[in-house]
């Protein structure tokens, strides 16, 4: 019996996401009221209040997924056992800039409740930044142990490149050139990249 509550407090729960995420795309999170997303539950929004304490909460879970979404990209990048250290690296960088330019450019609305809600929550950014390090020091830590990367400290030159990638990370950013431009940019980058880290 527990058991089957669970199950249909998690797909409530699921629910209420998905129709917070279809109004933020169609209205903009900050038109948004918790009001109309109950109504959109064909719930209270007294009920609705039971699953989340406020709209925040529901901007920073969905912000949530959609950083992991980029997470689990490069995860699958870092632990890709046909590519090189080298070619990992170069793929790390272009798949930064794929996951923050398909976001901006097919989902603006749904950007803007990411941008308010890292705004409102650091800790959210904080949890991506180390997740996104944590994956670099194993990548770096891999280059090292194949005698590819001559790295002396893996988590400083991992916190590094996330700073010189920042311009792929950031969606406000996305306006500013095309995205010709901005993938001939991160092969640049990544070539002077491994310039630093490939073993003479």
């Amino acid at each position: 019996m527990e058991h089957a509550k669970d199950h249909f407090h998690e797909e409530t729960h699921q629910r209420i996401l998905e129709a917070a995420e279809e109004r933020f795309q169609q209205y903009g999170y900050n038109k948004t009221t918790m009001a109309e997303i109950a109504k959109d539950c064909d719930m209270s929004a007294a009920n609705l209040y039971r699953y989340f304490e406020n709209k925040l909460a529901i901007g920073a879970s969905l912000a949530c997924n959609c950083l992991n979404q980029d997470v689990e990209k490069l995860k699958k990048v870092v632990f890709d056992k046909d590519l090189s250290p080298a070619d990992k690296v170069r793929d790390f960088v272009l798949a930064t800039l794929d996951h923050t330019y398909s976001q901006w450019s097919e989902t603006p609305r749904m950007n803007e409740m990411v941008t308010a809600i890292c705004h409102e929550r650091m800790d959210i950014v904080d949890q991506h930044v180390q997740n996104k390090q944590a994956l670099l020091i194993t990548l770096l830590k891999e280059g090292n142990q194949k005698g590819a990367f001559n790295v002396a400290d893996p988590e400083v030159t991992a916190e590094a490149i996330l700073t010189a990638t920042t311009l792929f990370d950031v969606p406000l950013l996305m306006p500013l050139f095309s995205r010709e431009a901005f993938e001939r940019k991160a092969k640049n980058l990544a070539s002077l990249l491994l310039d630093g880290l490939l073993k003479r």
